[in-house]
């Protein structure tokens, strides 16, 4: 439990860094007739430096090799070092383009439910937050042939099987981490994720999705060490239009290895985690 609230500390921390810049996206999907509570941007990128070059690893068939041990660029060590720490605040606009209602609801629960986060509760985190979180901390590894891409993280012990054979998602099927179908377009892998159960959030700041939302990844190889990650994420039912999410991700050490993780999901002890217990520690106090 320590160890997934230093995690959760930390994400709230890099969704303040994010440098937000405006750039129109096409609109994937018909929004309901509500007006936007505001105009935010619709791209959020956290920077990164350049690799420093060198030949694409890649298997048989030609597709670049994935494979390897990955994290977030941007993770713990790098938010202290810059001495930002937690600066978010409440009430500070945040990048995400809420419907006014939906808005409300994300409001309430970074100022009065922040426990209720499900990552708290050792729930496996959805997407895209499984990616973007500072993987700094437990990093993922990703496993590759010309059928399947899959992906192990270290954060409760997470499993992503993502298919390449065109199969359509399934019926009546919901999950945290929704249900993914991949394909290649050139060097990019792209991952279409469906099939959320609607109760994720995005980080500890209370903005969430429900069971209407889509993402859309990006896995492209911009050097041996390095893969530029785009996830488009539309909800109809929460945003106004969907926004996109660039990051980088980084190799690890051929030495490092991911370790066990002792979260069991459904963990209650955050429950008595309160403003009247454990109080002191609340970042809203």
């Amino acid at each position: 439990m320590k160890r997934t609230l230093i995690l959760a500390s930390a994400l709230a921390a890099v969704f303040a860094t994010l440098s937000i810049w405006a750039a129109p996206l096409a609109a994937q999907s018909q929004s309901p007739p509500r007006p936007a509570a505001s105009t935010p941007p619709t791209s959020i990128t956290v920077p990164s430096a350049p690799d420093v070059g060198g030949e694409i690893p890649r298997l048989p068939d030609g597709h670049p090799n994935l494979q390897g041990l990955w994290h977030n660029d941007v993770g713990v060590e790098a938010l202290r070092k810059a001495g930002l720490g937690d600066i978010h605040s409440p009430g500070t606009p945040l990048p995400f383009p809420y419907f006014p209602d939906t808005d409300k609801i994300r409001e309430y629960r970074e100022l009065h439910d922040p426990y209720h986060d499900p990552e708290a509760h050792c729930h496996v985190p959805g997407v895209p937050r499984v990616i973007e979180q500072p993987s700094s901390i437990m990093p993922f590894r990703i496993i590759q042939d010309e059928k399947y891409v899959t992906i192990l993280f270290e954060y409760v012990h997470d499993v992503r099987i993502i298919p390449e054979d065109g199969s359509a998602h399934p019926k009546h099927y919901w999950a945290w981490d929704g249900d993914p179908r991949g394909h290649w377009e050139g060097d990019t892998f792209v991952v279409d994720v469906a099939n959320f159960n609607g109760r994720s959030w995005l980080d500890m700041d209370g903005n969430f999705v429900d069971e209407n939302e889509h993402v859309v990844e990006r896995f492209k190889m911009t050097g041996p060490n390095s893969i530029a990650y785009d996830a488009t994420v539309e909800d109809p039912t929460v945003f106004t239009r969907p926004w996109t999410m660039h990051l980088t991700l980084r190799r690890n050490p051929a030495k490092d290895q991911i370790v066990y993780y002792d979260c069991h999901e459904g963990e209650r002890d955050v429950d008595h985690y309160t403003r009247s217990e454990g109080n002191a520690a609340s970042k809203h106090e």
